[in-house]
């Protein structure tokens, strides 16, 4: 049986959720995440929203960035 769109669209929206978690605890703006990073503004909302998919390099750079692991930051585990 094939998945509902909603469930294929979880992970994006766990990424979302933890990088606006952790932009705000920093009091950090999404164009401060944003000029951080060498990412648009525009990409960081829609990463945000959970409308943009972001590259394996993308979420390396969010990890380093914020000093976090990848797999926390993907809404896993440890």
């Amino acid at each position: 049986m094939a998945k509902n769109k909603k469930d294929n669209n979880e992970p994006l929206k766990k990424f979302g959720e933890k990088i606006l978690e952790i932009r705000l605890k920093r009091e950090m703006s999404q164009m401060d995440v944003g000029a951080l990073l060498g990412i648009d503004r525009e990409n960081i909302r829609k990463y945000e929203k959970g409308l943009q998919e972001p590259r394996l390099s993308t979420i390396v750079k969010f990890a380093e960035a914020f000093e976090i692991d990848y797999n926390e930051l993907l809404g896993y585990d440890k």
